[in-house]
Formats: structure tokens, C-alpha cells, sequence
């Protein structure tokens, strides 16, 4: 069949803008409650606009395409399943083209409709249950918890707090036998991991990290921590936080749920991202009609466009999240949250590159902990709540919720690697040798982590990005100075440098650009390195 290659491209990429703004549309208005009438329209715009990218995609052969256009089309087609996932009326469905034998459609989801089912029934039970958490007489959700574990004083509190979340580590594994959820999910993703590769190993390349190095890196760091933050001893998992909290313990009562917004919203003035003025919104408070929200995200509820003028229009982003407290580990989420939200408001690119590929995803997440990261620097803690902080504080509660991704990140490359294998006897092994936490193998605490189940291998992004972060933090201070207190020209510069490109430029590429180097641990393990050498 012949055709007007440039013609069928221009369709199918204005098909897949028009999906990626009823994704948006419909993303946005499930999640902030919106009428029957209402979801039923999106979820219907969304298919039939999924629908016409699974047939023009089919009649675009990437042979005959520039370099530039044959590398729109596989950024089109590697991002449609992650978009079929997460979007509740395109489970189960194939999206055939219009011609029988036509190309690859993009519906790349390699799961069955079965597993698909299950990964999508587990996470949403999961995070029910971790919604609704039972203590003493208090209905409370699993960001409130693990706040107070640490900050609670009473240790017999810590340990009712924790084995409140036993439910929903049993939705997850059950009695961890070879017929729960989880391990039958790990099952199937074990078989993908193994016959297309893993996604931990394409993210640590789209890095420029040796896939090979992921396992020693991540034990390195957990060894540089442990060094500086935990006593030789084991601790009990519900002391574990605690142990790490002494920052938060002070921090907390000065982050009360009111402020969240205001210390967000007045760091991101100070460094020239102002959210009135880039259309960021933000949906985080309870109310009776509210879908339940497990897990804090963001969204953007359209696209970057372009005028005939050469003017850009910013997108919409959307960031959401269930705040029932403030505190000291809420604020760095949001602020996490809302660098995802300056990430989609800086994008200028064509629609085929506003969606990130999978192997960008570490990048992705790392960008928006560039900015999250401050939260803990002693001038951005003085500026905001009139607090002195030493090193070791700010290294300690930086560095614990990395450590713990670290130790995700080795406990899923472990249990891919041997999928009969008990994961909690192999959290339990980890916990002891790299965390310092006693196994408690009994439990199945180590599912604590809506990712575990709806993403495998997704936590290792955090960790990865965790090495990105570092350097570029380093990098950036050493070229403009630091931001902690503000820094007008800050967001543009690394609008410039870094977030515009959306999914058009390689990770590894732009590192290099900013770095002028390739990526290494090394500024990583000197920042936890210096938690230990004094206050």
C-alpha cells in the first residue's frame, strides 16, 4: 500500500495528542470525583480516541521516516502502554488497526487480560485498605501513619501503628504462599523481565549507568547510610522510623496541614515557578465524595501547543494526593509532586514527545526530587519555620526514604531473578544485612508500596534518580550558586537545560550536557559521607 508517509504521520500524531487530552481529561476528572454522567462521557472519548491511534499508527511504517519522525513513532508507541494501564476503560482492551496484518498497533501490554485484571484489582484493594487503617479509635491512612512511626514516642503505639497495615500487606501476599496476588503477578512480570529485559536495566542505561553496576551501587549506598545513620544493632521495623525521625519529631509540629501549600507555594515564587502563573492545581484534601487516593500523583490534564505565531500555551498539571496532616514527610512529597507538575509546565515539544518512554522514567522521578530535595537543606529550613539544623540531621532525613527505595530496588531484582523464592524471606534477608531492621519474615511488611504491585521495578527509579539528583543538585550549585533561599532565574535555567524536551532527547544526552561528564554515584555517597563527619 502507498501513501503520503508525512500525511499519515501528521495524523496519527494528532490522533495521539487528542488521546493524550482525553487521558488527561479523564485521569483528572475520575480522580477529583466527577459525576456519573461526566466519567462515562471522558472514558468514552478516551477509547474512541485510543481507537483512532491504534489504527493510524498501524499505517505508519517507520521504514521510509526521517531519524526525527521514526523516533516520534516509537516514542508513540512505547508510551501507549503505560497510558492503557493506568487508565481504568482501557483495561482488557485490544486496539486492532484497520487493516488485518497491520503493523504493531502499539497495544504492547504484554500481560493477559487476566493478569491486567488481577494487578488492577490488587492495587485498588491495597490501597482501599491503606486508606483506612484502624488504631485504637482512629480511621487513619498509611501517609498519616508512617509519619507518626516517626514521631511517636510510646513504642507499644509504633508497633500498633504498624501491624495496622497487616491487612493490606495480606491483600497483597496473603499468607505468602505460591497462589497470592503478589506472587503470581511476579510470576508473569518475572517471564517479561526475563524475555524483554528488565525496566530497572533500561532505566540505569537511558542514565548512561552500567545496568551491571545497579546491584553494587545500591548495596554501596545502603552501606554509606547505615555507616552514618544506624546503630549496630537491629531494630524492630517499627522502630525503624523513629530511629531516622529525630528531624521530623522537631520539624512536625511547625508543618501544620495549612502551611503545606503555603511553604510549597512560596519555595516555587522564590525560584521563579510561581504555580497561579504556570496553571499548576493541586487537589490534596479529604472530602466525603472523594475517590480514595493511595498514592500521592500528577497529571497533566492537556498539552503543550503551539501557535501559528511560534507562542506556546503551557499544559494543565494536576497533582493529587490525600493530605489528613501536615508534617515534616508530607511537605517533601508535595514538594516531590510539584516538581512533576513544573516538569509537564516546561515542556515545548511536539504531541509524539509530551509522554516520557519507559526507559525515562528514573529521570523523570529524579527531576522532580531536584526540587524535593531542598526541603531538607538547613537555609530552606531556616527561611521557612526558623529552625537550625546540623549536617547530619538533614543527611539522615534526606537520605531514609532513598535508602528504603535502594532496598526495593535489590529486593525486586532479587525476586525476578528467582520468582519461587519467598519475598518475605528475601525482604527479610535484606532488611537484616543492608538496613539494619530485624526480617520479621512473618509479615509481609515489605508491601508498603503501591508500586510493588502495579509497576515492577518502578521503585528502582527513585533510587537510580536518587544518583541523578545528586549530581545534578552539585552540578547546578556549582554553576549558579544555591537555591535553598531562592533563586529567580532558577526554574527557567533548568527549564532550558533539562524539562523541556519531554520524551524528544535522551536522558543520558542531556546529563552529559550538564554534568560535562557521565553520571556517577560519586556526589551521591559524598552527601550521605558527610552526615558522619560532625555536626
Amino acid at each position: 500500500m502507498q501513501f503520503a508517509s508525512d500525511t499519515a504521520l501528521a495524523d496519527l500524531e494528532e490522533a495521539y495528542r487528542a488521546l493524550l487530552e482525553a487521558w488527561g481529561t479523564w485521569m483528572v476528572g475520575h480522580h477529583r470525583g466527577t459525576s456519573p454522567v461526566a466519567e462515562a462521557r471522558h472514558a468514552d472519548a478516551l477509547v474512541a480516541s485510543r481507537t483512532a491511534v491504534a489504527e493510524r499508527l498501524s499505517m505508519v511504517p517507520l521504514d521510509g521516516l526521517t531519524a526525527e519522525d521514526a523516533a516520534a513513532v516509537r516514542t508513540m508507541r512505547a508510551c501507549l502502554p503505560e497510558l492503557d494501564a493506568l487508565a481504568e476503560p482501557l483495561d482488557g482492551r485490544a486496539f486492532s488497526g484497520a487493516n488485518s496484518g497491520a503493523a504493531d498497533d502499539g497495544n504492547a501490554m504484554a500481560e493477559s487480560p487476566e493478569t491486567v485484571g488481577l494487578r488492577r484489582s490488587t492495587s485498588t484493594a491495597w490501597g482501599a485498605a491503606m486508606a483506612n487503617l484502624t488504631i485504637g479509635d482512629e480511621r487513619l491512612d498509611r501517609l498519616t501513619v508512617t509519619a507518626r512511626l516517626a514521631r511517636d514516642d510510646d513504642e507499644a503505639r509504633r508497633r500498633e501503628m504498624f501491624l495496622s497495615m497487616e491487612p493490606a500487606w495480606r491483600v497483597v501476599n496473603d499468607e505468602d504462599e505460591p497462589s497470592s496476588p503478589y506472587r503470581r503477578l511476579l510470576a508473569d512480570s518475572a517471564v517479561r523481565w526475563a524475555r524483554d529485559g528488565s525496566p530497572i536495566d533500561a532505566n540505569a542505561a537511558a542514565l548512561g549507568m552500567d545496568p551491571a553496576s545497579v546491584e553494587p551501587t545500591m548495596r554501596r549506598i545502603l552501606g554509606a547510610f547505615r555507616q552514618v545513620a544506624t546503630a549496630t544493632d537491629l531494630v524492630e521495623p517499627w522502630n525503624y522510623r523513629y530511629v531516622l525521625g529525630g528531624l521530623a519529631r522537631r520539624i512536625d509540629p511547625l508543618v501544620p496541614l495549612e502551611r503545606l501549600r503555603q511553604i510549597n507555594d512560596e519555595h516555587l515564587r522564590t525560584i521563579g515557578a510561581d504555580p497561579v502563573t504556570l496553571r499548576i492545581h493541586y487537589d490534596i484534601e479529604p472530602r466525603p465524595d472523594r475517590p480514595v487516593i493511595g498514592t500521592a500523583f500528577t497529571v497533566s490534564e492537556d498539552i503543550a501547543t503551539r501557535g501559528a505565531d511560534g507562542t506556546w500555551v503551557g499544559s494543565t498539571p494536576w497533582v493529587f494526593a490525600t493530605y489528613l496532616e501536615g508534617g515534616f514527610g508530607n511537605l517533601e512529597e508535595l514538594l516531590h509532586e510539584s516538581g512533576h507538575a513544573l516538569h509537564y509546565a516546561a515542556i515545548r515539544t511536539r504531541p509524539a514527545h509530551f509522554a516520557w518512554p519507559p526507559e525515562q522514567t528514573a529521570f523523570v522521578e529524579a527531576i522532580a526530587d531536584v526540587v524535593a530535595w531542598t526541603v531538607h537543606e538547613p537555609a530552606f529550613l531556616r527561611q521557612h519555620l526558623g529552625v537550625e539544623v546540623t549536617t547530619r540531621e538533614s543527611v539522615i532525613a534526606r537520605f531514609g526514604g532513598v535508602i528504603l527505595d535502594a532496598a526495593w530496588t535489590l529486593f525486586e531484582i532479587e525476586l525476578h531473578r528467582n520468582p519461587d523464592r519467598s519475598p518475605n524471606e528475601a525482604w527479610s534477608e535484606i532488611a537484616e544485612r543492608d538496613l539494619g531492621i530485624r526480617g520479621r519474615p512473618e509479615w509481609s511488611w515489605w508491601a508498603s508500596r503501591g508500586q510493588l504491585i502495579d509497576s515492577p521495578g518502578y521503585l528502582a527509579n527513585y533510587a537510580l534518580g536518587a544518583v541523578m539528583v545528586a549530581a545534578v543538585r552539585d552540578r547546578i550549585r556549582s554553576l549558579r550558586g544555591d537555591w535553598a533561599t531562592g533563586d529567580p532565574g532558577w526554574y527557567a535555567y533548568v527549564s532550558e537545560a533539562l524539562l523541556q524536551y519531554g520524551g524528544a532527547r535522551a536522558p543520558v544526552d542531556l546529563l552529559k550536557s550538564v554534568l560535562g561528564g557521565p553520571l556517577t554515584a560519586d556526589a551521591l555517597i559524598a552527601n550521605i559521607e558527610a552526615g558522619g563527619q560532625g555536626a
